[in-house]
């Protein structure tokens, strides 16, 4: 998979970047990006992009303007969507 995995992610966090718990905010980036079809990508490619940026070393909180949380949060809040798209949650 190339960069576009970025996109993805940045997709995700948009929605989240000014809740004070990410994790409150996962089914809301669930159903409004995954869910939505944003940037013309199905569930499946969401979760592979997922999981593609929680393997890599990159900064993920630098993606976005993520102020008020920490690399770690980030982290926590891309386990727990991959955790419900492998679920099956973001399958329409």
């Amino acid at each position: 998979m190339s960069d576009d995995w970025m996109g993805h992610v940045r997709a995700l966090l948009y929605t989240v970047q000014f809740e004070s718990d990410l994790l409150e905010g996962v089914e809301h980036a669930i159903d409004t990006i995954v869910r939505g079809g944003a940037l013309g990508a199905s569930p499946a490619r969401y979760l592979a992009s997922v999981r593609t940026a929680l393997a890599s070393s990159a900064r993920l909180s630098e993606l976005v303007v993520m102020d008020r949380h920490s690399e770690g949060d980030v982290r926590k809040f891309l386990a727990e969507v991959e955790s419900r798209l492998d679920g099956g949650a973001g399958v329409a």
